[in-house]
């Protein structure tokens, strides 16, 4: 019977004996034992090496200079070894060296598919995103960053012992790092010290480039940002009040859409060879279209807040949209009863004094759901009421997504998530038709003001909140910083629809709105022409940025 148990457990031990290579990942022994200084200056150099070839090669476009872009690296090396001597030592060393493996295979691959920056406005928006715009960036190749640059790292980093010593003798090993960093980065940089002096002058960029001081820095601005407890709430133009200068008897009936990532340079109303706004033709003799209008930031969590706010581009401080009033309050304030639709990843506070509908259940809807129940929600209120309808327009990376078979007006098109994929050629088709779709979506939302004509002075503005880049020289989307991004994500398409009965009811000389349309606008203009439109008077109200104020009879 022994016999007999004994072989029965080899056999077993046999069967279920875990191969040679899982024993080796799987055992207690480490790999290999390294000082705990040699691990420090070898994590440095390999945080360079594996995930700032976008540092590199932005270097290089400053200055195509074998010398620059090596003395650069050797600077960017100084700090890392600098950072890592002061974060690391035997408690911290393991968890933050696999805790920054992973985080930089993720954020190596985002600047890598859409050649674009990390700044605190870009960690903005990942903070205001949702789960479905998560699911449009997920693919095989984040997959492949994250298992060869993040996983594999770190395994191998767990598989390390690592000897740091006694307390005095790790403090000395750093201390002597952080000074010799110090001391080898400043005599690279005074030995050539008119290009560093033009180069911290000029391209202040850069440090959006280098990983992981971006995205480190960047959540440190946004926690500073995000910090409601420093901020007592303001309040704007409490002396707001309503002035019906029109003398018809209607109440007001406005619809806002604010656009998202339409570009103004694929307009046809601003010249673009495609009849991109097709749809619109028989609305056309009623529509002003400004064409050179710029954008208050290159990303919605910046650009929508803005768009509302009294602040202007120059003055307005991210995150203020938090605790500070903006032009939806001062309709309130003034009798109007204000109404958000939602299709899109929410109203980055502008909307949370206001009623809310958000019709959309599932990952995307089409913009037309915004249309629900229109007539009989606007009837029901029996007060001049404004309607924001916030788009999905022309949303990426997903654009095939976003509009229906009917405005498929252009084909081959980019069917992935992953636009360095997709022929320039796709790219452009599919973006063009969720223009086209756009321009649908107006022409419906006319079709509806124009049936309550009748009862309502109606008139409606769209803006787009900022533009995009569809590949040039490399980039993709949107969220530059403003300063060095690309026209194409700042120039944006707005125009305004005013049928003749409103015109007449307004005193507006359309003929004369056009004439000025061609001059340069902004999202600064929004805040004034709303409020004078409406005919809200208030200190805060600035006729010079009203697009009406010079056009309209006194």
């Amino acid at each position: 019977m022994t016999t007999i148990r004994e072989n029965f457990s080899n056999s077993t031990t046999e069967r279920t004996e875990m191969p040679k290579y899982l024993q080796t990942i799987f055992s207690t022994k480490p790999w290999l034992c390294i000082s705990g200084l040699r691990f420090n200056l070898l994590f440095a150099l390999f945080l360079l090496a594996a995930y700032n070839l976008p540092f590199a090669r932005k270097l290089w476009s400053i200055s195509p200079s074998v010398s620059f872009v090596a003395g650069g690296l050797f600077c960017a090396f100084t700090l890392l070894c600098a950072a890592v001597s002061l974060l690391f030592n035997r408690y911290t060393a393991k968890p933050l060296a696999i805790f920054f493996c992973i985080l930089n295979a993720l954020v190596f691959y985002f600047m890598s598919a859409y050649n674009t920056p990390i700044d605190k406005i870009m960690l903005l928006n990942v903070v205001q995103t949702d789960i479905y715009e998560v699911q449009d960036l997920l693919g095989l190749k984040l997959l492949t960053f994250l298992v060869l640059l993040g996983i594999l790292p770190a395994l191998i980093i767990l598989k390390i012992r690592i000897d740091y010593g006694n307390l005095k003798r790790g403090l000395l090993s750093a201390a002597a790092v952080i000074a010799a960093s110090a001391a080898l980065c400043a005599a690279v940089m005074l030995g050539n010290y008119t290009t560093t002096e033009q180069f911290f002058r000029n391209h202040r960029d850069a440090k959006y480039y280098l990983i992981p001081v971006n995205y480190v820095s960047a959540s440190l601005s946004v926690w500073k940002m995000r910090r409601k407890s420093d901020h007592p709430f303001v309040t704007i133009a409490d002396d707001a009040k309503l002035n019906r200068y029109w003398n018809n008897g209607k109440k007001n009936l406005f619809v806002l859409v604010v656009g998202e990532t339409a570009r103004a340079a694929n307009f046809s109303l601003g010249g673009y060879a495609r009849p991109t706004n097709a749809p619109l033709d028989k609305h056309r003799r009623e529509i002003v279209y400004y064409g050179d209008t710029a954008a208050c930031g290159t990303s919605t969590a910046v650009a929508v807040p803005c768009m509302f706010s009294r602040s202007g581009r120059q003055n307005f401080k991210v995150g203020s949209e938090e605790y500070t009033e903006n032009l939806l309050d001062v309709l309130q304030k003034a009798g109007y009863k204000v109404l958000w639709r939602e299709n899109n990843t929410g109203c980055k506070n502008n909307c949370d004094r206001v009623e809310i509908e958000d019709f959309c259940t599932k990952k995307s809807c089409l913009d037309e759901i915004m249309l629900t129940n229109f007539s009989a929600k606007v009837r029901q209120t029996g007060k001049d009421i404004l309607v924001v309808m916030h788009q999905t327009g022309s949303h990426g990376p997903a654009y095939f997504e976003h509009y229906p078979a009917e405005a498929a007006r252009w084909s081959p098109v980019c069917k992935t998530e992953n636009l360095s994929r997709c022929s320039a050629e796709e790219l452009v088709n599919v973006y063009d038709n969720t223009v086209y779709y756009t321009s649908m979506f107006l022409s419906k939302v006319m079709d509806e003001l124009t049936a309550l004509s009748g009862e309502y002075n109606v008139a409606l503005l769209y803006a787009s909140d900022h533009g995009e880049s569809l590949g040039e020289n490399g980039i993709y989307l949107h969220a530059q910083p403003y300063e060095t991004a690309p026209a194409y994500q700042k120039e944006i398409p707005m125009l305004v629809w005013l049928p003749d009965s409103s015109a007449r009811a307004f005193g507006i000389n359309r003929n004369c709105l056009n004439k000025a349309a061609g001059q340069p606008h902004s999202h600064d203009n929004l805040f004034h022409s709303v409020l004078g439109l409406a005919g809200i008077e208030t200190i805060d109200y600035e006729p010079a940025l009203d697009i009406f104020s010079g056009c309209r009879k006194q």
